[in-house]
């Protein structure tokens, strides 16, 4: 019965934890330079003249970032149900863009399930 319990008290915090995450999901648009964070983040890899670079190592899996306006960066990730935008995004790297998604948060990271991309030239 203390094995029962647990089980669902266990349950029960991690629905609650889902539930504030999913609260705390707000829609948005968010401009800035489409980053390459396997250079970024060691290196401080950006702009122009990492372009290329960057579009090939975000092609080649590495993980995109967005440094938008205000200095922050923000995580970007492919939405489950249509990865298009993330993957059209891609092209991008090294550039400006504009990022429509939804904007979540957890563990003090901030990152943006992407459902649409444009360039901001």
């Amino acid at each position: 019965m203390k094995k029962f319990g647990f089980i669902v008290l266990c349950a029960a915090m991690l629905t609650s934890g889902l539930a504030l995450a999913e609260e705390k999901a707000t829609e948005g648009e968010w401009t800035g330079e489409v980053l390459d964070m396997g250079c970024y983040i060691p290196k401080g890899a950006q702009g122009a003249d990492h372009a290329d670079c960057a579009k090939r190592c975000v092609k080649g899996g590495q993980p995109m970032g967005l440094l938008t306006e205000d200095g922050k960066v923000l995580l970007l990730a492919a939405d489950h149900k249509d990865g298009s935008p993330f993957e059209a995004l891609k092209d991008l790297a090294g550039s400006e863009a504009v990022v429509t998604g939804v904007l979540s948060e957890n563990a003090g990271v901030k990152m943006v399930t992407v459902t649409g991309s444009k360039s901001a030239g």
